[in-house]
């Protein structure tokens, strides 16, 4: 072949080419002019909103090289086959260049032709996976001439997650009533979804009618448990929406949303469905189609919207509504919002919730009853002190051989009533018993008391608890929405092409780390609610609103005093300090106290076994009968015999019990010597505990001011950081770190101010007394003698 021919055969293969190129644009049915005609198809309801953004979007895009012509079908969804028939007139219609379907029934229908001879979308799918489209490795359809939406909802996914939710056995469904989709395109797929999640479910299908929502849903069965709510209304109608879910929240029925968080927001319980909206799938078709009329066949088009990560919230003020809790291990993996329900119940505050805990706790009350029992203990010990009087009736009855007038009894049947009385003069057994429950009740009251002291340390704990973990969560919420703005920092950096899509990864790790810190913040702060109720015994899901410790809800420690708290910045003075409330804790610790009665109880018990061995019991006793009558007599006694008397005192001494009294003499005494030692014990725990207390205290109170110092400078370090990372002078390793440094530094911050105040109750405690309890004598009182040994050591000192 000759050069010349070589040549002509490249010019007639690039003309050639040239030619392909040049129609390429009006092969899939446009006209020479330019002019395109597409055709929506659309079901009864007619989502107005959803088709006039979608022409819009379409006309913007083409407007500058087409002339777009719009046509609008209804179909009648409740007649498969007329569908078909008018979709398949549809292609054979030269007049229409593409054909898009905007309903669920109507794309539907377009999927089951499966030839398509001109372009077609289906825009609004239901499942991709349940209707059986394919989507190849590039994202697309791969079908000629054929494009799809891929739905950004996933029922198979949503139903999975509601069943970890809550387990539910009949599902309902509700539905638009005018949608007659339902009975198949929609009821196939969710149905065959159920069976799937959940084969032992039952599922019902509900129609609600608009403005007829209590009717409707009246028509629901009675033993459905749990609701999937798809989009009953289209946008136009969202306040029916929202009554109709008022409605499910008052039956106290489950719910989950197919929507996503707009519904969740609404009222719904749960959804996992990712943040889209009707926009962004208008945009989608309008591109779609500007590629289509380009030159891009259907099969090659992208389905997806773009690439979004499931958006798993719950609603927690409809968890209350519906009193319905799921387990903490499931709630971890969700986004809770509502957590602020603080706006209900009663006001309380630190002083208010130790005060109510002292009239209220239960643990303080049985205390106060064991005092009461032991008061009575010491009641029944005295009785024994006085006489014992008894008084009783007798009828006897003997034999013929015994009757007999001389030797006192004359008759064969006697009613006699008696009498007697009895008075210890001494028992030292009765003595050392009333003694002892005397001791055991006093001891008993130290018992209460330091119940009364565990219990201002109990309730204020859980107070401060509470404030911490409510702190806690706000500052894990501030920080979740700072990881989202580094989140957003990423994503625009890697859109430039300054990072890469590992770096936008590692932020969503981290976000998904903070949103379980976040959920775990509301346990532990729901937690904390709990705790306070039951020690106050209120209901435990009692609302209310916690003040927080400023000003305005004061608790009077012995630290407010100024130059109290001067102590706590000079070691010597904070050394003596601490001297001095070991003093007081040896007169004040109730501890202390109980084991000195114990010591004297014992002592009263060895006193007893010894007294045993030489001190005899003395009683007299008196005895007086009186016949009443005699029947079947011999002979009439003497009137002056009718009342025989007695009266003795005795003394008995016990004089061997297989030598028992020496076992329990020696008993008492190895018992006393452990009550010693547990006493030394005791204290050495106890100034250990006053001085250890004081020591946190102190630190506490410095750790207040260097906390916000170190706060403002972690804000800082991170603000500067942020913005070198966003600039690029910074990496992620080093945001993360300035990050973490921040929080850390807002958790001690908060942390510190609290723990101020709980640690000098703790101090107090160990002391034994409560300076706010104190009326202001006892207040001058103590004031008065620490400023006296302050004064008496400084000058030893010298």
């Amino acid at each position: 072949m000759s050069g010349l021919e070589t040549m002509r055969k490249s010019l007639f293969c690039i003309t050639l080419l040239f030619f392909f190129l040049a129609i390429g644009p009006w092969a899939w049915g446009s006209d020479l002019k330019g002019n395109i005609h597409i055709a929506f198809l659309v079901d009864a309801t007619g989502n107005k909103v959803f088709l006039e953004l979608v022409q819009k979007e379409i006309s913007t895009l083409l407007k500058n090289s087409y002339t777009v012509e719009f046509e609008v079908r209804t179909l009648d969804s409740s007649d498969r086959e007329g569908m078909k028939r008018q979709i398949e007139q549809l292609m054979q219609d030269d007049r229409i260049n593409c054909i898009i379907g905007l309903a669920l029934d109507t794309s539907d229908a377009l999927i089951g032709i499966k030839r398509y001879t001109k372009p077609v979308i289906a825009a609004a799918i239901l499942d991709r996976k349940l209707q059986g489209l394919p989507m190849t490795a590039e994202g697309t359809s791969g079908i000629d001439n054929f494009n799809y939406i891929e739905s950004p909802f996933d029922v198979e996914k949503d139903l999975t997650t509601f069943k970890r939710l809550y387990d539910y056995k009949h599902l309902a469904v509700l539905l638009n009533a005018r949608e007659t989709l339902l009975f198949h395109t929609v009821f196939s797929h969710i149905g065959r979804a159920v069976d799937k999640v959940s084969p032992g479910a039952r599922l019902s299908f509900v129609e609600i009618y608009p403005h007829k929502l209590a009717e409707s849903m009246a028509a629901m069965p009675d033993d459905v448990d749990s609701v999937y709510l798809p989009p009953v209304f289209v946008q136009d109608e969202v306040g029916e929406q929202k009554k109709l879910i008022d409605l499910i929240n008052e039956r106290r029925l489950p719910s989950f949303a197919l929507l996503g968080e707009e519904n969740v927001r609404m009222g719904v319980m749960a959804s996992i469905a990712p943040d889209r909206n009707i926009n962004a799938m208008s945009r989608r078709i309008a591109i779609n189609v500007l590629k289509i009329f380009s030159g891009t066949n259907g099969a090659d088009l992208p389905v997806q919207l773009s690439q979004y990560t499931d958006n798993y919230v719950v609603n927690v003020a409809t968890l209350e509504k519906i009193d319905f809790f799921p387990s903490w291990q499931v709630m971890s993996e969700a986004r809770l919002i509502n957590l602020d329900n603080e706006r209900r119940g009663r006001r309380i505050n630190l002083p208010g919730v130790i005060g109510e805990a002292l009239r209220s706790n239960v643990i303080l009350q049985i205390e106060q009853l064991n005092t009461r029992l032991q008061q009575q203990e010491k009641n029944i010990s005295s009785a024994p002190f006085f006489p014992q009087l008894e008084l009783s009736t007798s009828v006897d009855m003997i034999d013929d051989n015994r009757v007999n007038a001389a030797v006192g009894s004359p008759s064969r049947h006697t009613w006699l009533a008696s009498g007697s009385l009895s008075q210890i003069l001494y028992a030292d057994d009765v003595f050392a018993n009333y003694a002892i429950q005397k001791i055991f009740l006093e001891s008993q009251r130290f018992q209460e008391k330091a119940q009364m002291l565990d219990t201002v340390i109990t309730a204020g704990e859980a107070y401060i608890n509470l404030l911490f973990a409510r702190s806690n969560r706000a500052i894990q919420n501030n920080n979740l929405a700072v990881t989202r703005k580094n989140l957003d920092i990423a994503r625009n950096k890697e859109a430039v092409g300054s990072v890469g899509a590992s770096e936008v990864h590692r932020w969503e790790s981290e976000l998904a780390s903070n949103q379980i810190n976040l959920n775990d913040a509301h346990r532990d702060l729901q937690l904390a609610r709990l705790s306070v109720n039951n020690i106050l015994n209120r209901p435990i899901n009692e609302e209310f609103i916690a003040e927080d410790l400023d000003d305005s809800t004061p608790i009077e420690l012995i630290i407010t005093d100024p130059e109290v708290y001067g102590y706590l910045g000079d070691f010597k003075k904070l050394n003596r300090f601490g001297e001095f409330l070991m003093e007081e804790a040896n007169l004040n610790l109730p501890e202390l106290k109980q084991v000195a009665e114990r010591v004297k109880a014992q002592k009263r018990d060895i006193l007893n076994r010894q007294r045993a061995y030489y001190i005899p019991d003395i009683r007299i006793q008196g005895k007086i009968d009186h016949v009443l009558g005699e029947y079947d007599t011999v002979i009439e006694t003497s009137s002056d015999l009718d009342t025989p008397w007695s009266i003795a005192a005795t003394a008995s001494w016990p004089l061997y019990k297989g030598g028992n009294r020496g076992y329990e003499l020696e008993k008492s005494r190895i018992q006393l010597r452990q009550i010693g030692l547990e006493e030394v014990s005791l204290r050495n725990q106890l100034s250990l505990q006053v001085q250890s207390n004081l020591q946190t205290a102190a630190v506490s109170a410095r750790e207040i001011s260097l906390s916000r110092a170190g706060l403002k400078s972690a804000q800082k370090n991170f603000e500067i950081t942020q913005a070198g990372y966003s600039e690029g002078r910074n990496s992620i390793a080093d945001l993360i770190d300035a990050q973490n440094a921040k929080i850390s530094a807002e958790l001690g911050e908060a942390v510190a101010k609290y723990q101020f105040v709980l640690d000098f109750l703790k101090l107090e405690r160990s002391v034994g007394r409560f300076h706010f309890l104190d009326t202001p004598q006892e207040k001058d009182a103590f004031l008065e003698r620490l400023q006296r040994y302050m004064d008496a050591t400084e000058e030893n000192t010298h």
